[in-house]
């Protein structure tokens, strides 16, 4: 081994056999520019080039078009290598070509201060052939100025091996360009996953929508024929995909076009992803339900007053097995149900929703409509809700889908179909998916929302007391705060109220669909128009409202976490506060475990600043804790004065 020459006129050419890790490395020391081709690479040598060396530039012509499989040996190494080496070609620094056909050629041009070095023989750019443990290679090399004849030669045959290549990673750093506003490793795992571009998610999702559309409109038009063509996309692999993703419907496929049976579609959204079809058409002020290989009409205006009242006392009559159950507020109770059950209702208008608050909001808060998520524990009648909702809402029985199924690609191939009908998840143990709610959470609305393809709200029931801020504010908690243990009488009455088939939902759904067309927008209180339509229906009927009916958010009315607190301090007693300067300090007993005080600390509003040192939550703003405190939970602000004094005055 000899050094870079430090007079020109020095033999240009040396040979190496490398059978030791320092022969390989001693190679490319001293330089900050490479030219490479290698029939394979390793991804992280390729970094420690640009981290441990400090080049400045490397463009590399990898061997073989293997792009599927550099892309899964990218993936064993993790988002961190994957994201570092896309950012050094977002930053021109870095240039990794993949070509057409193979290349066996092992070629490296090194560069430095108006000197070359030229290293040829059989060693890959690779971490087995530097450490040089389980093989040896051999290479010649020689350093030659700049402008050196032969040196030119060498240049111009490895021009002529970058032709006919494409750039690898480049789709990568594009995903950067055209949605900086997503989080880059979220970008890389699918990219690494080899997940379709947002180009490609959208025309599959166009695709989808008009099918889907084209389905419904042709079961619900007497005189339309069952069987339609449809367009394919221009992009072979995009068709390819759908091909294969609807093979199912043993559809007839002549070029670009496919001919499919409307019945066959809405059967294959039915099995395949455990929902019907839903399409709102905010115009003819329709709504239409696909299930069963039928098309249902499940909007129209109010019936006589009498009907409606017989259904609004259906909707009483099941709000008011609460009364069967165990509950410390039963009004809280059926309060909370009957939210949920408004929520219900104006599910399927979520898209129409967002449509509003990006044209409003969307330079402020890209945040979509709230998340609902019913809390309870066993026996609380969760399921059986979501049972009676889901029945109110298509006019058939329709179960949820498994909480055990809830996952980001199950709502996402969900999402691409255009339908409006609600994801609706029944007890999802949240514990072992906090990765997966976390991207959903704040994706599906924020990231993959497009106005122009129709997407679904989604519905989440369980257990999991505690969230984050960044979940807080993206979900409607409502509490089902009852317990039920029916004898065989009840559950013969419960069973008569499920089997009713309950025409509120569609004389909702045409004076919800009248408001939106006339421009009516939720604001703040995202049900504020489901209140409304309620309450018309109310008065069509001539029926008066129910002591349990939600004037307001829930969230107004009662909050369990303050309830929560009043108790631990007021009366178990199993915690105290004291003033330490500006900051409330609220010790808990010695018996109070620390999952115990963090399910405390998780009742805290946003609005109340917290830290949770040992036994000792430190409120750093005293006063919201203390307005926040200053209510019995159940909406009426009246709780003794002396309760908050009693905190203050220590």
């Amino acid at each position: 081994m000899v050094q870079i020459a430090s007079v020109l006129g020095a033999s240009p050419l040396n040979s190496c056999v490398i059978s030791r890790r320092w022969q390989f490395d001693s190679l490319f020391d001293g330089f900050h520019r490479l030219q490479a081709i290698s029939y394979v690479v390793s991804p992280d040598l390729l970094l420690a080039f640009f981290e441990g060396r400090e080049f400045d530039e490397i463009e590399i012509v990898v061997g073989e078009n293997l792009t599927e499989q550099y892309r899964q040996t990218l993936s064993q190494k993790g988002q961190r290598v994957t994201q570092a080496l896309a950012e050094l070609v977002e930053q021109g620094k870095l240039r990794i070509f993949v070509p057409k056909h193979t290349i066996h050629s092992k070629l490296y041009i090194l560069w430095t201060d108006g000197l070359c070095r030229v290293v040829q023989g059989s060693a890959n750019l690779t971490e087995t052939a530097r450490r040089a443990t389980s093989q040896v290679n051999y290479v010649w090399y020689g350093d030659f100025a700049a402008d050196d004849p032969w040196l030119r030669q060498v240049l111009d045959d490895y021009r002529a091996h970058l032709q006919n290549c494409s750039l690898f990673m480049g789709d990568l750093v594009e995903l950067f360009r055209r949605r900086p506003e997503e989080n880059r490793g979220d970008l890389v795992d699918a990219w690494l996953k080899g997940r379709v571009t947002e180009d490609d998610e959208l025309g599959e999702g166009r695709f989808l929508q008009q099918l889907t559309a084209r389905s419904l409109e042709s079961l619900d038009e007497p005189d339309a024929e069952p069987v339609f063509i449809v367009e394919l996309p221009d992009a072979p692999k995009m068709r390819q995909r759908l091909e294969s993703r609807l093979a199912t419907l043993s559809p007839v496929v002549t070029g670009r076009q496919m001919q499919v049976n409307a019945a066959n579609v809405v059967r294959y959204v039915q099995e395949t992803h455990n929902i019907p079809l839903m399409l709102v058409d905010l115009t003819d002020r329709r709504l239409l339900v696909g299930i069963d290989s039928a098309a249902l009409t499940r909007s129209e205006p109010p019936s006589d007053a009498e009907s409606v009242d017989r259904a609004l006392q259906h909707i009483e009559d099941y709000v008011n097995t609460v009364d069967w159950g165990r509950s410390l507020d039963p009004r809280f109770a059926k309060t909370s149900m009957f939210e949920a059950l408004l929520y219900f209702l104006a599910v399927p208008f979520a898209h129409e929703h967002m449509k509003v608050r990006r044209r409003r909001h969307a330079l402020v808060d890209s945040r979509g409509p709230q998340v609902l998520y019913i809390f309870g524990h066993a026996q609380n009648g969760k399921s059986t809700f979501l049972k009676f909702a889901l029945h109110l809402l298509v006019g058939r029985h329709v179960a949820p889908i498994a909480g055990a199924q809830f996952s980001k690609t199950r709502i996402r191939a969900a999402a691409a179909l255009g339908s409006a009908f609600p994801l609706t998840f029944d007890d999802v143990d949240l514990s072992g998916k906090s990765k997966p709610f976390e991207e959903v959470l704040k994706s599906h609305w924020e990231v993959w929302w497009r106005e122009d393809c129709v997407f679904p709200q989604i519905v989440l029931t369980g257990n999991t007391e505690n969230f984050k801020e960044w979940a807080k504010s993206r979900l409607k908690r409502i509490d089902f705060d009852v317990q039920f243990a029916p004898n065989a009488e009840q559950k013969e009455s419960l069973n008569r109220i499920l089997e009713v088939d309950n025409p509120l939902f569609k004389w909702f759904s045409f004076h919800y669909m009248d408001h939106l067309a006339r421009g009516a927008s939720p604001g703040e209180d995202e049900l504020s128009i489901a209140r409304s339509v309620m309450k018309h229906l109310y008065g069509h009927a001539g029926r008066a409202l129910p002591p349990f009916f939600p004037e307001e958010p829930i969230e107004h009315l009662y909050d369990p976490g303050r309830r929560a607190w009043q108790d631990l301090l007021y009366s178990l007693r199993k915690a105290s506060a004291t003033r330490d300067g500006t900051r409330r300090l609220i010790t808990f007993k010695e018996d109070m475990q620390h999952p115990e005080i963090r399910a405390y600390a998780g009742h805290l509003p946003q609005t109340v600043k917290h830290k949770v040192k040992g036994k000792t939550i430190v409120i750093e703003s005293p006063r919201e804790f203390d307005e926040w405190l200053g209510s019995n939970g159940n909406g009426r602000q009246h709780w003794p004065a002396r309760l908050i004094a009693r905190i203050r005055g220590k």
